[in-house]
């Protein structure tokens, strides 16, 4: 919760049970306050448990204690305290609180027993509940008090971009707070050489990333060349999801802008039915075209433009991988194919006016989503697929896809004994010609595209690494298993979450912290 904007109300109430007659004002307010006298701890889920938070009832009042010292306000050491008078009290165990100037409107404290207090409120058009559970009957004190107000600093982790040169140059780095957890899930060069950031501000932290409770809500960034932001938008469209109460889903990817300048993405909703939401460069909204049947699934899904200007969709039905050609202007389907025994749809690439796909599929548990390659026609057709069903290092999880200069094909992908990150090359029909495996654990996520050079950058969650024509390393920037990646001229922290080409680099897209 965030009593930053609650502690600036100015008029508080307080309602608790003292008898069976609920018609009954009681006045004597601090003899039927007494049996919830005491210290009550914030039940932290937004912030994984590190928000230090402390509410004490007593004869004086209520008081609320935020520690800003702790890993979710990371501030400095002193207690932030803000204290409210109980001015009145009836039969119903609520306390009231409003007023001007706040983000918060019918809030309340509501007395569950004298051991657990919920205080709720609504605050952007949506219902906020946290949890306080009594941990003494006596008075706690705190020490030191802050001398000074600190605004909008509940932060776990920020929206992170970052570029770097083929070389292995940092060439910028930018930071974009706004909630607890701020997530960026995609990128793209825009045609003014600037950036637009697609993500999610306050997302929710589900083992450990990234998911989202609020189906047709999603946030922009718009950066100039050098990644500093010039403004945030946050979207709002009608998701279509047939749920009405809030699980997760994921936030969607990936963001393209198309050869008339606006800008396409996949968003899914809370059914994870797939949405496809196209829009202008300012974050106005065009079409959103939900399409029943076909759902998204950890990241299983790719979008890009046909030469003939329309959009293409892969991803998946419950039983098989899926096409489907979209009207560029309105969004309705033009095509739709499916493909028997083959299920997740990961990457697709243009081959002239064709198409190949990249994904995984279930024969058999044993080999555990082993890896396919799909050549299809510009209306979906197969024309040839290749599997590595049977493979006896295991080829899964199929992470991305790159069309080479020889037309052939190299793909990203894991396979076993650990470290997983495996790059494998095809020809035109897509048999195999060689393998590389890399140091690289790839936490399921993987990036990949040619330089300039006719090398290939190469990135995961942990890692990234410039590599040759032939696929051997010349450079690496990683850590096995945590954040940090140093390059020539400096450091980031950032969970990698996508990558795109740039003149001479790439640059990343994820979540991390400033130092």
């Amino acid at each position: 919760m965030n009593f930053k904007k609650v502690y600036a109300a100015l008029c508080f109430t307080l309602l608790v049970t003292c008898s069976d007659d609920s018609n009954k004002t009681v006045n004597s307010i601090n003899t039927e306050v007494q049996p919830y006298y005491g210290s009550y701890l914030y039940k932290d889920e937004d912030c994984s448990g590190y928000d230090i938070q402390y509410l004490t009832i007593d004869v004086n009042g209520i008081s609320f204690f935020d520690y800003l010292g702790d890993f979710c306000d990371d501030t400095v050491e002193c207690y932030l305290m803000e204290s409210f008078d109980i001015t009145e009290s009836s039969l119903d165990t609520v306390f009231n609180f409003s007023g001007e100037n706040v983000n918060v409107s019918n809030g309340s404290v509501h007395i569950v027993s004298d051991s657990l207090i919920v205080v709720s409120y609504d605050q952007d058009n949506e219902r906020v509940e946290h949890s306080w559970e009594k941990v003494e009957d006596e008075i706690y004190s705190f020490t030191p008090l802050c001398d000074q107000e600190y605004e909008n600093i509940k932060d776990i982790v920020d929206i992170a971009a970052y570029a770097v040169s083929d070389e292995g140059d940092l060439l910028w780095e930018t930071y974009f707070h706004e909630g607890i957890w701020d997530i960026g899930t995609s990128i793209t060069q825009l045609f003014d050489g600037g950036y637009m950031i697609y993500g999610l501000f306050d997302a929710i932290n589900w083992g450990g990333c990234c998911y989202n409770q609020k189906a047709g809500v999603r946030d922009i960034i718009k950066l100039n060349s050098q990644g500093q932001e010039q403004w945030r938008r946050r979207l709002n469209f009608d998701d279509n999801s047939s749920l009405s109460w809030p699980p997760s889903t994921y936030i969607g990817k990936p963001l393209i802008q198309t050869s008339q300048g606006n800008l396409a993405v996949i968003a899914p909703g809370l059914d994870n039915i797939i949405n496809v939401v196209m829009m202008d460069t300012s974050g106005n909204l065009i079409w959103t075209k939900n399409i029943p049947g076909v759902r998204s699934w950890n990241g299983y899904n790719d979008l890009l433009e046909t030469e003939n200007g329309d959009i293409v969709l892969i991803a998946q039905t419950t039983s098989s991988a899926i096409f489907v050609l979209l009207d560029y202007y309105s969004g309705n389907i033009i095509q739709q194919k499916e493909y028997e025994g083959l299920r997740y749809a990961k990457s697709i690439v243009n081959v002239g006016d064709e198409f190949t796909i990249l994904g995984s599929f279930d024969p058999d548990s044993l080999y555990d989503r082993s890896a396919y390659l799909l050549k299809i026609s510009s209306e979906g057709d197969e024309i040839w697929r290749k599997t590595w069903e049977y493979d006896s290092m295991r080829v899964r999880n199929p992470l991305d896809l790159v069309y080479t200069s020889d037309n052939g094909y190299l793909f990203f992908c894991n396979t076993d004994p650990p470290p997983y990150a495996t790059l494998i090359k095809t020809d035109s029909e897509g048999n195999e010609q060689w393998r590389k495996r890399y140091d690289d654990y790839t936490s399921g996520k993987g990036w990949l595209h040619t330089t300039e050079d006719g090398g290939y950058f190469m990135s995961s969650v942990y890692a990234v690494t410039k590599l040759d024509a032939n696929g051997n390393v010349e450079w690496k920037a990683a850590s096995s298993f945590s954040f940090e990646k140093s390059f020539n001229n400096g450091e980031v922290a950032v969970g990698n979450r996508s990558m795109i080409k740039i003149d001479g680099g790439a640059v990343f897209i994820g979540y991390g912290a400033e130092d």
